[in-house]
């Protein structure tokens, strides 16, 4: 079924063409329809404004849309707007070509100031929620962080991820002793909390944002970045402990440089 256009979904866009759509959703919006959300994901607000060319790609290619976030993030999501760019894009994220940054702040500090994890996840269903546990028989998941800042018992920190797992920074950080400022699921000592309410909680709290995207355009090639800065709640929160100098000058380009790959690695236990 196309999904229903709904004009009072909230949504920036930050990008676009004939090709590429990329835009910014808000932190505890869905980002399509299922169960209990079939008109007020960010899908039907996009359809709102265009749907016109997303319909013509149909369920098959799911209207566009290239990948998801969690719920609880707020950030940058793309969609193709032709059936030519769904294909090369997907190709793309599949073989890890499109580069994604995240900025995030975490309570206490990683073990060391940049690193990566390689720690296995598992996704699995607890109680009410589906959650991502560090397990050797899960999928590969390599998440690379820089820590930027620190003040007020928190750090800032950038995140780059290589693979794309259900709620994989959030899992990575608080496996390091460092869970996401307002992760109540993750943020929990030993097991995540896994009732719906403290799902519901993290979607009003949880301080994790896709900053910036790296790609190949599908129409010629060219390299092409793309950018969301993160919402005010974030940045308020920023200053309120210190950070808010160190992430303004991260977003003006002026921070440390990614993350090297020849960075320490955390892997499985």
């Amino acid at each position: 079924m196309v999904p229903v256009a709904n004009p009072r979904i909230p949504f920036k866009t930050v990008f676009v063409d004939e090709h590429l759509l990329v835009v910014s959703k808000r932190r505890g919006r869905v980002t399509l329809p299922g169960r209990g959300h079939a008109r007020d994901t960010l899908l039907n607000g996009v359809f709102a404004a265009y749907g016109a060319s997303l319909a013509k790609l149909g369920a098959r290619r799911d209207y566009g849309l290239l990948h998801r976030l969690d719920r609880a993030t707020s950030g940058l999501v793309v969609f193709a707007r032709t059936a030519d760019a769904y294909e090369s894009m997907r190709e793309a994220f599949a073989t890890r070509r499109v580069e994604k940054t995240y900025l995030t702040i975490v309570r206490r500090r990683p073990p060391r100031a940049r690193g990566v994890a390689s720690m296995r996840l598992r996704q699995t269903r607890r109680g009410e929620l589906r959650v991502s546990l560090p397990d050797p028989r899960g999928v590969e998941a390599v998440t690379h962080w820089r820590q930027v800042a620190r003040g007020g018992g928190r750090s800032l920190l950038v995140c780059r991820l290589e693979t794309g797992r259900l709620h994989q920074i959030r899992a990575h950080l608080a496996a390091l002793g460092c869970p996401v400022e307002g992760d109540t699921v993750y943020g929990a000592a030993g097991a995540p909390e896994t009732r719906a309410s403290k799902a519901r909680q993290a979607d009003r709290s949880l301080l994790l944002h896709a900053w910036r995207l790296t790609l190949a355009h599908p129409g010629d090639g060219r390299a092409l970045s793309v950018q969301a800065d993160p919402p005010e709640h974030f940045r308020a929160a920023a200053r309120s402990w210190g950070l808010g100098p160190a992430i303004d000058a991260e977003l003006q380009g002026r921070g440390r440089g990614a993350v090297p790959p020849k960075a320490q690695r955390i892997r499985d236990p």
